[in-house]
């Protein structure tokens, strides 16, 4: 049995500067190697520089992403508190096998090799301050798992995905036996087909776990989710049309909620003969509009800050499009 906790971090860093900000985690952990041993699981090569400064490295070439519109994630979005949009436009595909994989395949070496308590962290993390991770060590003597909630206005509270601590004897098999076939499954299965959502449920169903406030992990400047609030200019999560199941109405959504963000704007053309412009959308500000009578709509092309976002072919898939992008008739 291994005496210190295992650190595991996730990565996948296909540029230089992610390169530097896993670079910048692990020298962050080696000031705490009395306490914790060190793992990347990575999806691409890591650094010798910053291989040896590890205790294990995983490398796994495999990261497949899932773009079939029946494994995508649904996420809900309520403007103004009447009736929640669900679209899985947000994103463009979903990581969920991609991410579990790299959890597997690590759950199970550390567990073979005699660890017990494991936190995962995802690389693009920056910790100045270790009090928390040293308060779940104590804390997964007694509890089985440590997760965060993230809250924000107008969605539900979620599990914080970045960083979780658990015990690997008590652990899951769904986190320690790889299936993909069975994940992909349920996935489908899956109203929200939200990895955070589905991570939750799997540690903490039958256990004892401890939920805490996110905002317990950002004190004394701890940052976590670096790439994401870097690139949030360049992405608008909910940008994106709906059909509106109270009116028939193909609508638009934007909610410039990003962290860290500046003003977008978005420009639609509509059925090659229409133009709509949302112009200077400022950071948290959202907006709602009608486009037209769905029956009528053929094409769709959404330009966010200058480049194409989407485009959307309502004549060969307007029916599946209602399913998956819609607004409700009734508030929740």
């Amino acid at each position: 049995m291994m005496n210190k906790d295992l650190i595991m971090i996730s990565s996948f860093c296909n540029t230089k500067e992610k390169e530097d900000t896993l670079r910048n985690l692990v020298l962050q952990i080696t000031n705490h190697k009395d306490k914790f041993d060190l793992m990347i699981v990575s999806h691409t090569v890591v650094p010798d520089d910053i291989s040896d400064k590890c205790d294990f490295v995983f490398y796994d070439k495999k990261n497949e992403l899932l773009y079939d519109w029946d494994l995508r994630c649904t996420p809900w979005f309520d403007p103004d508190n009447q009736r929640p949009i669900m679209s899985i436009f947000t994103g463009f595909f979903n990581t969920h096998l991609a991410i579990w994989r790299m959890l597997i395949l690590g759950n199970s070496l550390s567990k073979n090799v005699g660890y017990k308590k494991i936190h995962h962290i995802e690389y693009d993390s920056s910790i100045l301050d270790f009090l928390e991770l040293y308060d779940n060590s104590k804390l997964l003597d007694t509890y089985d798992c440590i997760t965060y909630t993230k809250s924000k206005d107008t969605v539900d509270d979620i599990l914080f995905g970045t960083y979780q601590a658990y015990r690997l004897d008590t652990l899951s098999d769904e986190l320690l036996i790889l299936d993909e076939k069975d994940l992909k499954t349920k996935i489908k299965n899956s109203n929200s087909k939200s990895p955070e959502e589905m991570l939750f449920k799997v540690l903490h169903s039958g256990k004892k776990g401890v939920v805490k406030k996110k905002t317990l992990l950002d004190l004394n400047g701890n940052q976590f989710g670096l790439t994401t609030n870097k690139l949030s200019n360049n992405h608008t999560a909910w940008c994106l049309p709906y059909y509106d199941k109270l009116t028939n109405k193909l609508s638009f959504v934007i909610w410039n909620s990003e962290d860290d963000r500046e003003s977008i704007d978005v420009q639609l053309i509509y059925n090659d003969d229409k133009i709509i412009n949302f112009n200077d959308v400022k950071h948290l500000h959202w907006m709602v509009r009608d486009i037209d009578d769905f029956n009528n709509a053929k094409k769709l092309i959404v330009i966010l800050n200058g480049k194409i976002r989407n485009e959307f072919d309502f004549t060969t898939n307007g029916e599946k499009f209602k399913q998956i992008s819609f607004r409700e008739k009734n508030n929740r």
